[in-house]
């Protein structure tokens, strides 16, 4: 019986044909249209170095906690000079600085130079995970024993746009897979198929795996072809490309799995839509599809927490150095979506049938 609910189903996939096609074009004309316009923020500009000036206001801020910032910043080619009066804007034109930082009780503002974003941005991303990895103790105590990581373009192996949103955006379009699905739920409902797979007394794990495994699949190919036309097309580096493609149809399982969760709760396809919509927008949001991970100043447990954060990282990492360290966690968040949303709509689906009969 799977096999016959697998098959009608990836029918009636094919019948929308034309949500399949999208799927694969729209993200190559997304990366595309991104590679080209952030080009110049993620290129790797050949003035490293980074001069700023800050200013104290307020007992927020230590001398410890500036002289272990200041010694961790010449290390990052980033030099800090002290301005105690004067406009931030105004000195960062009369000083051609990157940018100047304002500490105070118990947060801090940074103004960035306009003209050169990527620095700004870079100067922005150094305050802020010196915050996230130095802990207050070990400013105060000891400032060698401050183990801070960095991620920069010009401290890591540098990416280009080109890659990086050649990436991310495959793997967005690869979270909306629920949209593969559509032609399966839309012709349910035309043709009263459901009521003759009640008639039938499908199990609802057999039920779900009709719908999950055609969907994942037809998703997965799709998702694949359009990586492909972005390395013929873009010349996308996907770095170790039997791992990239493991960890790519596992983000797309786990996204199928969340989907069917959503369906099998609303029972409406316009409504699963919209949901994971904005599910997908919002782990985007802070995972790096939009602003991208290097430079973005979202706080690290809100990335953390974003399994999007930990694919894209992983990917990109894999591209730009070879390996990464998030490779596990990518692997292990899909898993594990894969694994609780598959239970738990199975489950709602045997509600929904009891509820039924």
């Amino acid at each position: 019986m799977n096999r016959y609910l697998i098959k009608n189903n990836i029918k009636l996939m094919c019948r929308s044909w034309g949500n399949i096609l999208l799927f694969i074009i729209m993200p190559v004309i997304l990366v595309f249209c991104l590679s080209s316009a952030f080009n110049t923020l993620m290129s790797k500009y050949e003035e490293s170095e980074i001069t700023a000036g800050y200013r104290i206001e307020g007992d927020g801020v230590t001398s410890e906690m500036i002289k272990a910032m200041n010694e961790v910043a010449e290390d990052n080619d980033i030099t800090l000079n002290e301005y105690s009066k004067g406009d931030p804007e105004e000195l960062i034109k009369e000083n051609e600085l990157s940018g100047f930082i304002v500490f105070k009780d118990d947060s801090y503002t940074i103004y960035e130079d306009k003209d050169n974003a990527a620095k700004g941005k870079g100067l922005e991303y150094f305050v802020n995970a010196f915050y996230e990895n130095a802990s207050a103790k070990a400013l105060g105590v000891d400032t060698d024993s401050v183990d801070l990581s960095v991620e920069h373009p010009d401290f890591i192996n540098p990416i280009d746009s080109t890659d990086y949103y050649g990436i991310v955006e495959i793997i967005y379009f690869g979270w909306c897979a629920i949209v593969a699905g559509a032609g399966i739920f839309l012709n349910e409902k035309k043709y009263k198929i459901r009521r003759r797979y009640q008639v039938a007394n499908i199990s609802p794990i057999k039920d779900y795996l009709g719908r999950f495994i055609p969907i994942a699949l037809v998703a997965s190919i799709g998702t694949v072809i359009a990586a492909v036309l972005t390395v013929v097309l873009l010349g996308v580096n996907w770095g170790n490309p039997i791992l990239s493609i493991l960890i790519l149809v596992l983000s797309v399982m786990a996204a199928t799995a969340l989907g069917l969760l959503v369906y099998s709760i609303t029972d409406n396809m316009v409504a699963t839509i919209i949901i994971m919509f904005t599910i997908v927008w919002v782990l985007g949001f802070f995972g790096g599809t939009f602003e991208t991970y290097l430079f973005s100043s979202h706080p690290m447990f809100l990335k953390n927490i974003t399994p999007i954060y930990h694919i894209n990282r992983a990917l990109v990492e894999l591209s730009s150095m070879g390996h990464s360290d998030y490779v596990r966690s990518a692997i292990g968040y899909s898993g594990t979506i894969v694994i609780a949303a598959s239970v738990l709509a199975v489950i709602t689906g045997q509600i929904r049938k009891r509820g039924r009969a």
